[in-house]
């Protein structure tokens, strides 16, 4: 008898987790069909296309373009040569956790209830980030607040709707996704990479299961994740030396290590949900599946002074400049490379959806020195591949119009009660002409969420969110 491969023992032992809980689950188990079905089990179904979205806080055209123009970013050239581009009109509040939700329920922040990156502790939406003015959460009401769950989602995102209609889905890193909800497909949630503490990058719990539930769906899946767990110290060299040159930083002010220490941890980040994207992505075939990086944000909010150093009065020298004024840029080209893999590895079946939730300008915030850039409305999306109209510039699309979109292009009906429009402009006439909309009232709920408790995870982020200075 040959002996199992390493593929083949993940999968036995993630179904074998599977079919012990779902019987003990009682009413807590999942709608029938629910859950992971690895390679060779389930797969997505044929016929009605499949869709990529890869999410990208903070891109913004700004940046792409002239580096695109140059030859540094091949793939998104491609997509601005042959495919659907265009601006996608961001919204206020500007805050990275309230945008990425309004984009996966179609929906504003009124009705599904998450409206910054903290809460106040009576569970009411709280002042989360910096409005353009630069106000924040007030120093007193530090104690009061705790990062926003998905239990605080009050609309049904596209990882809900289309189990509905017996499509699966796979979700990495998105936002506001711990605890991870029962799906037809596998969610990864944006907490994992808390884990390790963003600012030292030492283990929080030891390992990434002990003592924090839920950060998987199914939640079996998280034993087999550890292997694709990147933290800030095991970023090679080489690859930390595209961007800066780390004996230089030594020479650096505190502040300015400060924004090189919390870089890595972001790198890290990217680093592993797009380990642990392109793997699920491969064994587990899905309907829709949608990835997020959050790095170019993060760059772009600590890094933007030394980029562009004359557009406001930031003081910064040339030695730092010299230092740290290509980060931004290299992290484009990094991104640049994931999109490629998955650029790659889609087939002519599928429809790819770039986008981002807003772009990014200089701002000057007094007594936030690693602070320097700061969100602008303009966003950025492209689609390319099935059904998508190439060459074609997208006019007036937003945030609410992504998930009609979505939607429309896997032939689901639209609920009526969606704030947006099904991007027509982006798409081939003869797709449109082919695929009629149906309608419903409305999706309903998200369904039951488990709810969440305030760990030393919660403290962990508010802490990196002060540092970016979302909040004070």
């Amino acid at each position: 008898m040959r002996r199992a491969s390493l593929l083949e023992l993940r999968n036995f032992l993630l179904a074998c987790a599977l079919a012990a809980c779902l019987p003990a689950c009682g009413e807590n188990a999942p709608p029938k069909g629910s859950g992971v079905s690895g390679t060779g089990g389930g797969s997505a179904r044929a016929g009605s296309g499949r869709i990529v979205v890869f999410g990208i806080d903070g891109a913004d055209w700004q940046v792409i373009e002239p580096l695109a123009a140059g030859g540094r970013l091949p793939h998104f050239k491609r997509l601005l040569e042959k495919g659907a581009t265009g601006t996608l009109r961001s919204m206020e509040p500007s805050a990275s956790p309230s945008l990425w939700t309004t984009i996966a329920t179609g929906v504003r922040p009124e009705r599904h209830g998450i409206h910054g990156f903290v809460v106040e502790g009576g569970g009411g939406p709280g002042d989360a980030v910096h409005s353009e003015e630069g106000t924040a959460v007030a120093a007193g009401r530090r104690a009061e607040v705790r990062p926003v769950t998905s239990s605080m989602r009050r609309a049904p995102a596209f990882w809900n709707i289309l189990p509905r209609y017996d499509r699966k889905v796979g979700v990495v890193g998105w936002l506001v996704t711990w605890p991870a909800e029962e799906t037809n497909g596998f969610i990864v949630s944006s907490y994992l990479p808390y884990i390790y503490n963003w600012s030292t990058g030492r283990p929080l719990k030891g390992t990434i299961v002990s003592g924090i539930p839920r950060q998987t769906f199914p939640e079996a899946l998280i034993a087999t994740l550890d292997s694709d767990k990147v933290k800030p110290g095991d970023v090679p060299e080489e690859t930390v030396r595209r961007f800066y040159d780390p004996d230089r930083v030594r020479s650096l002010s505190q502040d300015d290590r400060d924004c090189v220490e919390g870089f890595l941890w972001s790198l890290a980040c990217d680093e592993t949900y797009r380990r642990i994207g392109l793997r699920l992505f491969q064994e587990y075939p899905v309907d829709l599946f949608a990835i997020y990086f959050g790095g170019v944000d993060v760059a772009s909010h600590r890094f933007w002074k030394f980029a562009h150093p004359d557009a406001l009065d930031y003081h910064v020298g040339r030695e730092e400049a010299s230092v740290l004024g290509r980060v931004i840029d290299e992290y484009y080209v990094y991104v640049d490379g994931l999109l490629g893999e998955y650029l790659e590895r889609i087939g002519p079946d599928t429809t790819l959806v770039v986008l981002s939730d807003h772009g990014f300008k200089p701002v000057l915030f007094p007594g936030k020195p690693t602070t320097s850039g700061h969100h602008r409305m303009e966003g950025v999306i492209a689609l390319f591949g099935r059904g998508v109209r190439p060459g074609r510039t997208i006019e007036g699309a937003g945030l609410l119009d992504v998930l009609p979109t979505l939607l429309y292009l896997l032939d689901l009906p639209l609920a009526r009660d969606l704030e947006g429009k099904v991007l027509e402009d982006a798409l081939d006439p003869d797709f449109v002409r082919g695929h009629r909309p149906n309608f419903v009232d409305s999706y309903g709920t998200p369904g039951r969420i488990p709810e969440a408790d305030q760990t030393e995870l919660d403290r962990n982020v508010l802490e990196r969110l002060r540092s970016l200075g979302y909040i004070n």
